[in-house]
């Protein structure tokens, strides 16, 4: 009998808990429970990073900058009272800062984030998923900025 998970399950987008170092070490990223936003679908969770920044609803397929500067994780985004899409969330440890995109209908998952270029996949789960890029720090001009608590 087989654990791993059958495809879509074992996408990173579907992951019950997470944990990653920055590439230098400096930062713990986790996200300890995740569970669904919906029959099926993708979770979401308390992301925590050891320098005390707390963010909720957020799904466990973050991923860090190789410079270790800033992870990437999907939120999931309420419209109508319901959580319904995402936006995505670069986070800047160093100083509580924290970068929303725009809201998107379905699911992203990040799937590099190397050289100052942030790839992210949009609907992973579907036939064609579209591949959305930023170059950072450069593309969160287009993002909305705000200050967390630490």
């Amino acid at each position: 009998m087989s654990t791993e998970e059958q495809p879509p399950y074992n996408l990173p987008i579907f992951r019950r808990s997470f944990r990653a170092a920055s590439p230098n070490g400096a930062v713990i990223a986790e996200l300890l429970i995740a569970r669904e936003v919906g029959m099926s679908n993708p979770t979401s969770g308390l992301l925590q990073l050891s320098t005390g920044v707390m963010i909720s609803d957020c799904n466990p397929s973050f991923i860090w900058s190789d410079d270790s500067r800033y992870p990437a994780v999907p939120r999931w985004a309420l419209r109508a009272g319901v959580l319904r899409g995402q936006r995505l969330l670069v986070v800047e440890p160093a100083k509580n800062q924290v970068f929303e995109s725009s809201w998107f209908w379905g699911f992203l998952q990040p799937e590099s984030f190397a050289k100052g270029q942030l790839v992210v996949v949009r609907n992973p789960t579907r036939p064609r998923p579209q591949r959305l890029s930023w170059a950072i720090p450069a593309g969160l001009a287009g993002f909305t900025s705000r200050s967390v608590a630490a």
